[in-house]
């Protein structure tokens, strides 16, 4: 047997998904999850205020753009809400793995320590130890992968939003 005679992981999950249909999710999780964002918006639009502005009463300032994204959080949220009361949501993807939920909270974990590094680290170091971290954890491999895509992403940030933007990294 050959390596063009095993199946590709494609055709492995939709053989394995072809003779059971998706039950709908539970109510309660899809509740749930709409709460979950909700709060989540209603957190992110509350701490906005705490966002020093130079200048009141500015059409695009410092809290415009953190503002939009907990408006838009809420109404996604208050739509989710009204969809699983009006209907079910069935999915015709497969159920996270162990190896997906991993690959999630290791992804959220480096989040978090990176929002932590950043307080005390320059913002190009922590970011190029992000990417590179998110890569691994995702599956890269290599130099191109681990070293100069992290590097290259990082420069071209820094340049947008350091020099040209001049926003306070």
């Amino acid at each position: 047997m050959t390596t063009r005679d095993l199946p590709t992981v494609d055709q492995m999950v939709e053989d394995a998904g072809a003779d059971t249909p998706r039950s709908p999710n539970r109510r309660s999780y899809e509740v749930a999850v709409a709460v979950s964002v909700i709060a989540l918006g209603v957190l992110v639009y509350v701490m906005t205020s705490r966002i020093d502005v130079a200048r009141e009463g500015q059409q695009f300032g410092p809290r415009w753009w953190p503002t939009a994204l907990a408006v838009a959080m809420i109404v996604i949220g208050l739509g989710l809400a009204l969809q699983s009361l009006l209907s079910r949501i069935t999915s015709d993807e497969p159920p996270i793995t162990a190896s997906g939920g991993f690959v999630l909270a290791a992804t959220l974990a480096t989040i978090v320590v990176y929002g932590f590094a950043w307080q005390y680290l320059d913002f190009r170091l922590v970011t190029v130890f992000l990417l590179a971290a998110i890569t691994a954890i995702s599956g890269g491999r290599g130099v191109k992968a681990l070293a100069v895509f992290p590097i290259v992403t990082t420069a071209i940030l820094w340049l947008i939003f350091g020099l040209l933007l001049q926003v306070p990294l």
